[in-house]
C-alpha cells in the first residue's frame, strides 16, 4: 500500500522538525546552565579580595579526605570542629585593628518535640558541638543587628558529605576569609555558625536559637545546604517576609531562585535549618540556599571531592559575598534587632510573601503576594471580557453566549489534551514495565525518559486537535461575516489562554507560589496572538509565515519552560532513587509513573501554548503515525539500558540487629536488608548472586516463601524507615558481636517508682549504652497509658501508629558521651508501661563488612549495627 503524503503533511514535518531543533537548542541551553558551564571558577592564585573556588575546595579535601567520618559518635566529628577552629583562628590573625573577632566553642544540650515527614518525634541531645564566630567593627555594640550565615558540618551514616556539606563550611570559611582579607568591614557584624548536629534533626541550630547569647541580636540570616553535589544553588524558601527575597533579587550576582519550590518542598524526605531560624523558634527573616543536583550521590559513600560539580562553589561564593553585604547594609535590619521586625511582620496582611523567580540565571523577578493578587488575576479578567469585546457590533447577550461557549470549549479541547498528555506516557510506562523485568531504566540515563514520555505526550496534546471538526461552533460564521477556520483558531487560543488564566488563579486561591509560569505563558500568548491576527493580513492564515509569527513571539517564555521544566525533571530523576519503595505488585511502577507523569505535564507546558496554533500543521495522521513509532522505538531502545551505574547508584541499607535481653545476652541476631526504590531484592539479588549465596538465599527467590523484616526492626531509623517496604530478614550469627562488645545497650531503674495521687505513678529509668563506641542515636518507643515525660518540657508528642500498632511515643536521643541517659515517664493509671530500645552503632562486624563488599559497584550501601531490646514498667 503505498503512503502518501500531502504537502500540507510535508510543512507539518518542515514545521515539527523546526520546532524540534528550536526546543533542542533551548536545551542545550539549559544543560549549559544547570551544569554551571557559564561559571568560571577561581583557582588558588586568585585575589585575595576574591571568593576562590579552589580555595574552598581544599576546605572540602581536609573535611572528606584527611578526616575519616564526621558522623556524630564518631572521633571525626571533633576533628572537623578542631580544623573549622584552627582555620578561624587563621583568619583572626589576619585582620586589621579596625575589626573585632570573636571564636567560641559551644556544647548544646536540649530536648524538643517536632513534626518530620508527616510524623510526630520528641527528639533529646546533649554535647552537640558547634563552633561560632562573630565579625564587626570595632565600634560596634555588643548588641548590634547582625546577619546569621548557617552550614551543618556534620554528615550522615556512612557518606563522606563533600557535598553535604562540606561544601557549605568550605563556602562559609572562604567567606570569612574574604571579609578579613577584603579590607570590608560590614556595618553589622556577621556570625557564622558552623553547627554539627543538622543530620539528626537540626539539633545544632536548635541549640544554638535555645542557649547562645548572640541569637538576639540575628536581624537576618542565610543558611546554605546540599541536596547533592553542585548545579544550581536554588534559593528554595524566603521569609517570613518580603524582605528577604528583595535583598536577594538586588543583589544576587547569579540568581537561581523558584519560589514555586516552597510548594513542594515538604513533598521530598528531608528539611533544613532554616525551619529552626524561620518558623520554629525564630521568626527571623531569611534565605534557604541548597545545591539541589547531583542528587545521586546525597546521603552515599559516593559524595565524594570527586564528584562536586565545577562552577558551583564558585557561582554561591559570589552570591553570599554580595547577599552578604546588602544585608548588613539594609535599613530593615535594624528593626529586626529592635524587636520592631517582629511587630512588622505581624502586621503584614495575611498571605504577605514574596513571588520570586530567575530568568536563566541572567536576573531575577519578585513581586509581593498583594502585587500578584492584581496581575496574576488579569489573565482570568480578559479571557471574560474578550467575547464582549470581540463582538461589540453583534447581537447583545446571545453573541455573547455563543462566543462564551467556543472558548469554553475550546478551553475544554486543550485541558483534555494537557490530561492526554500525562495519561499516554503514564500508559506508555506501564507498558514497557509489563513486558521488561527492570523499572527506572532511565535513572542513570535521564535523557532516556524525555525520549521514552515525550513523544507520547505530544500524541496526547495533539489528539484533541484531530477531532475538533467533529463538535461544531456555537457562533454562525456567516452572521459573523468571518469564516468558520478564523472561529476555530480563535475559540482554540482562547481556551488555552483561559485554561492558564484559571490555573494561574487558582494558584493564588490555593495560596501557593507557582503561578507565575502560567501567567507569563498567558502574557506572551497574548503578544504572540496579537502578532499572528496582524501577520494572517498579510500573509494569509494558511502559511507557516504566519505561524512562525506566532512561535517567535513566546520563544522567551518557552525558553524558561524548558529551563523550569528541565531542571525539575532532572531533579526528579536523581531523587527517585531514595522516593522510598511501596509493596509489590504495585510499587514496581510507582518511579516510572511518577516520571512519566511529571515530563508529561511539563510537556503540557513547554509546548500547549503552540497548540493552538501550531496544531493546524502538526495534528495530521502522518505525524501521529510518525510520534508512535518514535514513542515505540523509545520505549524499545530504554529496555537495553541498565537503571544503575557507579555515577547512579541503587540505595539498597544492610542493618546488622542484635535482639538482646540484658547487658549481656543476645537472644536473636540477623541481617535486615532494604532498597529505596521500585527495583526491589529480588532484583538486587538477581544481580548480586555472591551476596545472595552468603545469605543462604536464591537470586530468584520468592517474597511469598522469605521471611520479611519488620517496621519495628527499623525502629533506629525511624520515621526514614517508613520509606522502606518488603524488606527481608535472614538470621546471623552472634559470636563476633559477644567478642566485639562485653556489655550491650540497656534499660532499668534507677531509683523507686514515685506514686502521686490519683493513681499516677513516675518511673525513673536509665538507659546504658553498654560498650558501644560509634554510637549514632538511641531510639525509644514508648507504648501505654503515658501522660508525661521528661523530654521537652515535659510535653509529649502527638501518638504514632505504625502498621496498625497501639499508639505510641517516639523519641530519639543523640550526642557524644557514653554516660547514661535518666529520665523519667509518668503513667496516667496503672497500665504498664512498655519501651521498646533501638541504639545505632556505626562499627561493623566482620561478616557484616563482608556482605556489603559482595554488593557490586553500582549499589551503594549503608550499613550499622543496630542493638534492640525491650521492657516493661
Amino acid at each position: 500500500m503505498a503512503f502518501r503524503v500531502s504537502s500540507r503533511d510535508v510543512s507539518g514535518f518542515k514545521l515539527l522538525f523546526s520546532l524540534a531543533i528550536m526546543y533542542g537548542l533551548m536545551s542545550m541551553l539549559v544543560y549549559f546552565i544547570i551544569q554551571m558551564k557559564f561559571i568560571k571558577p577561581l583557582d588558588m592564585d586568585a585575589p585575595l579580595d576574591r571568593f576562590s573556588e579552589a580555595r574552598a575546595v581544599d576546605h572540602v579535601r581536609a573535611l572528606t579526605k584527611d578526616i575519616d567520618g564526621r558522623q556524630e559518635g564518631r572521633p571525626g566529628l571533633k576533628e572537623a570542629a578542631r580544623y573549622i577552629i584552627g582555620q578561624l583562628e587563621t583568619i583572626k590573625k589576619r585582620a586589621g585593628s579596625n575589626m573585632r573577632i570573636e571564636i567560641q566553642e559551644n556544647l548544646v544540650n536540649g530536648s524538643f518535640n517536632m513534626m518530620f515527614l508527616g510524623h510526630s518525634i520528641s527528639l533529646g541531645y546533649r554535647n552537640i558541638l558547634n563552633v561560632v564566630m562573630r565579625i564587626s567593627s570595632v565600634d560596634s555594640q555588643v548588641s548590634s543587628s547582625s546577619v546569621l550565615l548557617n552550614g551543618h558540618f556534620d554528615s550522615t551514616l556512612g557518606s563522606p558529605g563533600a557535598g553535604d556539606c562540606g561544601s557549605c563550611v568550605a563556602s562559609i570559611l572562604e567567606i570569612a576569609r574574604l571579609v578579613v582579607d577584603s579590607g570590608w568591614v560590614p556595618p553589622q557584624p556577621i556570625i557564622f555558625l558552623f553547627n554539627g548536629g543538622e543530620e539528626l534533626f537540626m539539633l545544632g541550630t536548635h541549640g544554638f536559637m535555645k542557649t547562645h547569647e548572640w541569637r538576639k541580636t540575628i536581624g537576618a540570616f542565610i543558611n546554605v545546604e546540599a541536596s547533592g553535589t553542585g548545579g544550581l544553588d536554588l534559593l528554595c524558601q524566603s521569609g517570613p517576609s518580603l524582605w528577604p527575597s528583595q535583598v536577594y533579587a538586588q543583589s544576587a550576582i547569579h540568581p537561581m531562585a523558584h519560589s514555586a519550590a516552597q510548594d513542594v518542598f515538604s513533598v521530598f524526605p528531608g528539611d533544613t535549618d532554616y525551619r529552626i531560624f524561620s518558623k520554629d523558634y525564630g521568626n527571623i527573616p531569611g534565605l534557604d540556599i541548597i545545591f539541589l543536583f547531583g542528587g545521586y550521590f546525597y546521603h552515599t559513600s559516593h559524595d565524594t571531592l570527586e564528584r562536586l560539580l565545577p562552577g558551583s562553589i564558585q557561582a554561591r561564593g559570589d552570591n553570599l559575598f554580595s547577599i552578604l553585604k546588602a544585608f548588613t547594609n539594609s535599613s530593615q535590619l535594624q528593626n529586626a534587632h529592635e524587636k520592631r521586625s517582629g511587630e512588622v511582620i505581624a502586621n503584614l496582611p495575611d498571605g504577605e510573601s514574596a513571588i520570586f523567580f530567575d530568568y536563566l540565571t541572567i536576573f531575577m523577578i519578585y513581586y509581593s503576594r498583594r502585587a500578584a493578587l492584581i496581575l496574576h488575576n488579569i489573565p482570568l479578567v480578559i479571557f471574560l471580557v474578550m467575547p464582549l469585546l470581540l463582538h461589540l457590533g453583534s447581537s447583545g447577550l446571545h453573541s455573547w453566549f455563543a462566543t462564551f461557549c467556543d472558548f469554553m470549549k475550546g478551553m475544554l479541547f486543550h485541558a483534555t489534551g494537557v490530561i492526554l498528555a500525562i495519561i499516554f506516557p503514564i500508559i506508555f510506562s506501564i507498558l514497557r514495565l509489563l513486558f521488561t523485568s527492570q523499572a527506572m531504566n532511565w535513572f542513570a540515563h535521564p535523557y532516556l525518559a524525555f525520549m521514552m514520555f515525550i513523544p507520547p505526550a505530544l500524541i496526547g496534546l495533539l489528539i484533541p486537535r484531530t477531532v475538533w471538526s467533529c463538535f461544531p461552533l456555537s457562533q454562525d460564521a456567516s452572521v459573523l461575516k468571518t469564516s468558520k477556520e478564523a472561529l476555530c483558531e480563535e475559540a482554540r487560543f482562547w481556551g488555552t489562554f483561559g485554561l492558564y488564566a484559571i490555573i494561574t488563579s487558582a494558584y493564588l486561591v490555593a495560596g501557593l507560589s507557582g503561578g507565575f509560569l502560567t501567567f507569563f505563558l498567558s502574557a506572551f500568548m497574548l503578544l504572540a496572538w496579537t502578532l499572528f491576527c496582524l501577520s494572517v493580513k498579510s500573509c494569509g492564515r494558511q502559511s507557516l509565515r504566519t505561524t512562525m509569527f506566532y512561535v517567535i513571539p513566546q520563544i522567551p517564555t518557552i525558553a524558561y519552560s524548558v529551563y523550569f521544566g528541565g531542571f525539575l525533571v532532572q531533579f526528579l530523576i536523581e531523587k527517585m532513587g531514595m522516593m522510598g519503595a511501596v509493596p509489590p505488585p504495585f510499587g514496581y511502577f510507582i518511579q516510572d509513573v511518577v516520571v512519566a507523569a511529571i515530563i508529561g505535564v511539563m510537556t503540557g507546558f513547554c509546548v500547549g501554548p503552540l497548540v493552538p496554533v501550531c496544531s493546524y500543521w502538526l495534528a495530521r495522521s502522518s505525524i501521529v503515525q510518525f510520534l508512535v513509532h518514535l514513542s515505540v522505538l523509545g520505549l524499545a531502545l530504554s529496555s537495553q539500558f541498565f537503571p544503575y551505574s557507579t555515577a547512579a547508584p541503587k540505595r539498597v541499607v544492610l542493618q546488622y540487629t542484635v535482639h538482646t535481653a540484658d547487658s549481656n545476652q543476645i537472644v536473636d541476631s540477623s541481617y535486615d536488608i532494604s532498597v529505596l526504590d521500585s527495583n526491589s531484592l529480588r532484583f538486587l539479588f538477581k544481580h548480586a548472586p555472591e551476596m545472595a549465596k552468603e545469605l543462604h538465599s536464591s537470586p530468584e527467590f520468592s517474597f511469598e516463601t522469605a521471611k520479611l523484616s519488620r517496621h519495628e526492626t527499623w525502629m533506629a531509623l525511624y520515621p526514614v524507615s517508613l520509606l522502606f517496604a518488603t524488606s527481608l530478614k535472614f538470621p546471623a550469627q552472634s559470636d563476633e558481636i559477644l567478642k566485639q562488645y562485653d556489655h550491650f545497650p540497656h534499660l532499668s531503674t534507677y531509683e523507686p517508682h514515685t506514686i502521686y495521687s490519683g493513681e499516677t505513678r513516675r518511673v525513673h529509668l536509665e538507659l546504658s549504652l553498654g560498650s558501644l563506641e560509634e554510637i549514632w542515636v538511641a531510639v525509644l518507643n514508648i507504648t501505654g497509658p503515658l501522660s508525661s515525660w521528661s523530654f521537652a518540657d515535659n510535653v509529649i508528642p502527638d501518638p504514632e501508629t505504625v502498621e496498625g500498632g497501639p499508639p505510641s511515643y517516639i523519641c530519639r536521643l543523640s550526642g557524644a558521651g557514653n554516660e547514661s541517659w535518666t529520665f523519667w515517664l509518668e503513667a496516667s493509671n496503672g497500665g504498664d508501661l512498655r519501651v521498646d530500645v533501638a541504639v545505632i552503632d556505626q562499627r561493623l562486624v566482620g561478616s557484616a563488612k563482608k556482605l556489603t563488599s559482595l554488593l557490586p559497584e553500582w549499589a551503594d550501601i549503608i550499613a550499622y549495627s543496630s542493638f534492640l531490646s525491650s521492657y516493661v514498667f
